[in-house]
Order: structure tokens, then C-alpha cells, then sequence
């Protein structure tokens, strides 16, 4: 054995120490935010439910097909026959969406022959904030966050080609850009010129002239626990701020939703968070402290179950949907700025 050889030697053990003392504190790391992340929301759901609250967010995420109603139903049909015996459709939905009974992994959506996509593919919950919205076929409706285009698509299904209109708002050019691509995969493009329209503003300012829309509907950027569950480097720089800064965003971007709906019209405020910090206190807040006049549209629906002000699907108890928090509420008049300045001017 040479020199060279069991100097080597030698450095292999050194370098490995210093990779398992890494390691180590990774574990560390993680554990400690995984200490944070439990106690935070063992204080919001309690320690009874929280850790089968946590073990359902821990699965993978169940999706459902929400079925294209521009595609060709009988192309789409031949496609899934080897499948049909698997797939359940959920009657708590008006839009026809398709669970797989297994829990086992769909074909991929694929192109009809006339190049329309067949089906999306998404959250169950997803679909139902959409339809608490009450779309009527020849509504104006916003989507004030519409990326990645899922509920962009469900909206679209209820709107009637020649009355109806969607307005996309998605500020990220990329995400914009992947936004337009759904939409032109999945409406035929003589429907989508007249029917859709996609741009790119700040949500959290007034987008544009007030009281344009019948109905907007505001998909808040959010803590997305269960996401941040699933990927270890979103996990690690956790903190109880997250969920603190998103909501400060989210009541801004709730206001500016208000702001463009017109009185007697419906904002519907939806998040894939489980704080109530992010759901029920920012609608609260709105309620309380927004300077244009709303109020809750209570509902009851099949799936999920009641929160102060709304409703929240959560895996534990939705058969692995969710979450996904959602309120309706209704504009009941004009801006308290407006009308004070309308006093000052008659003054």
C-alpha cells in the first residue's frame, strides 16, 4: 500500500462526518418546523382532530376529471372505456366530474379530433367553490387570481358563448402565459374570442372601473399546507408568519374584488388553507372594517362543513378533498368613500 493510498484513505471518514453532520441538522431543521407547523395548528383545530387532520393532508392529493363540454363526447367515451368500472361520477357537483374509485391515476387529458382537450384535471373542491358562485349563462364574471386555470375552465363551462363573459386577471407573466395556453386548449377559439378574455394586473389594486362584474370570483394566493406537506424544501422555511403576511394580502386583494363586483353582485373568496387567519378573519374583517358594504350568503352543501362565515372541504372528512375554504358574499351598496364625497360635493 502506498502513501498516496492511505492518505485516501484517511480523508474518506473525514468527509463522510462532515456530510452526516448535515444531515444531521437537516433533521434538525425539519423536525423543529414540523414541532412549529403542529403546534400552530393544533391550537387552531385541536389536539383530538389535528392529527387526523395531519395524516389526511400527509396522503396524496385526490383528484377528480372535470369533463371539457366542448370536447366530443364520444371520442371521450371510447378513451375511458377500459376505466368506466372504476370511475364514480360526484353527485355533489352540476358540472359532470368523475372520481376514480380506486383512488388510482386517470389517462392523461388528451386532444379530440377537432383539437379540443377532453378533460381537466383537479381538486373536487375546486369545481364546488365555482358552482357556490351561482354562474348564470350570460353573466360578467372576473376571476381576479385565475392561474393555473382550473376554476377559470369550470367558469367557462356555465357561460353561455354569446351572452356571457370572463375576464382572466393573472399578474406573473409565465403563469399568464400558461393560463392563456389552457383556455386555448380547451375552448374552441371562435367561442374564446368572444367569450374570454385574459390580462395582467395587480389584483390587490381596484382593478379598473368599479361595479363591471356580475360576479368575480377571488382564488387567494395562500399557505397551501398540504402542498407545503408534500415538498420538503416549501416545508423547511415554514413559519406562523406565512399564514400572518398572506392574509394581510389576501384582505387586499378581497377588497379590490368588492371594489369591481356591482351592488347586488357576488365575490366569491375561496383559499386551499386550513387557517382560520387566512379564511374566516379576512372575510371578518371585510365585514367589519371594508369601506364598501357586504354580507354573507350562508350556504349548505353536501360535502364539507360549515365555518362562521363560509364553508371548508378537509380531506379527514371528504374522502381526501381538499381543503378548500370558500364564502360567497354580496355587495349591499356603494363605497362609504363615494358617498362622502357625494356629501362633501352637495355640502
Amino acid at each position: 500500500m502506498t502513501d498516496k493510498t492511505k492518505k485516501s484513505e484517511k480523508k474518506k471518514p473525514a468527509t463522510s462526518r462532515k456530510k452526516e453532520k448535515a444531515q444531521q441538522r437537516e433533521i434538525e431543521k425539519r423536525n423543529a418546523v414540523m414541532l412549529a407547523f403542529n403546534k400552530y395548528y393544533e391550537e387552531e383545530w385541536g389536539s383530538e382532530r389535528w392529527p387526523v387532520l395531519l395524516e389526511a393532508l400527509q396522503k396524496p392529493v385526490r383528484h377528480c376529471m372535470m369533463i371539457n363540454k366542448y370536447a366530443n363526447i364520444q371520442e371521450l367515451k371510447t378513451k375511458l372505456e377500459p376505466t368506466l368500472a372504476d370511475l364514480t361520477m360526484l353527485d355533489f357537483l352540476r358540472i359532470p366530474c368523475y372520481a376514480s374509485k380506486s383512488h388510482s391515476r386517470f389517462p392523461a387529458p388528451s386532444k379530440d379530433s377537432a383539437g379540443v382537450t377532453d378533460y381537466y384535471i383537479l381538486d373536487a373542491g375546486s369545481v364546488l367553490a365555482t358552482e357556490a358562485l351561482d354562474i348564470q349563462p350570460e353573466d360578467h364574471v372576473l376571476d381576479i387570481c385565475a392561474a393555473p386555470g382550473g376554476k377559470t375552465l369550470s367558469i367557462l363551462q356555465r357561460l353561455d358563448a354569446k351572452y356571457g363573459q370572463l375576464t382572466s386577471n393573472e399578474i406573473a407573466s409565465d403563469r399568464r402565459r400558461r393560463l392563456r395556453q389552457v383556455i386555448e386548449s380547451y375552448i374552441p377559439a371562435n367561442i374564446a374570442a368572444d367569450l374570454s378574455t385574459v390580462v395582467g394586473k395587480d389584483g390587490t389594486k381596484y382593478y379598473g372601473e368599479p361595479e363591471q362584474y356580475d360576479k368575480v370570483l377571488l382564488d387567494a394566493p395562500c399557505s397551501s399546507e398540504r402542498h407545503v406537506l408534500h415538498d420538503e424544501k416549501e416545508f423547511e422555511i415554514w413559519t406562523p408568519k406565512r399564514t400572518q403576511m398572506n392574509a394581510k394580502r389576501q384582505l387586499a386583494l378581497l377588497k379590490a374584488a368588492v371594489h369591481s363586483v356591482r351592488v347586488g353582485g357576488l365575490v366569491l373568496y375561496g383559499t386551499c388553507s386550513i387557517s382560520s387567519l387566512e379564511n374566516d378573519k379576512v372575510i371578518e374583517k371585510m365585514i367589519k372594517k371594508g369601506k364598501i358594504p357586504v354580507e354573507p350568503v350562508k350556504q349548505k352543501w353536501p360535502v364539507g362543513e360549515k365555518t362562521k362565515y363560509g364553508w371548508i372541504m378537509l380531506p379527514d372528512r371528504t374522502e381526501g378533498w381538499g381543503p378548500l375554504y370558500f364564502a360567497l358574499l354580496k355587495r349591499t351598496g356603494a363605497s362609504k368613500e363615494e358617498e362622502d364625497s357625494e356629501e362633501e360635493e352637495d355640502e
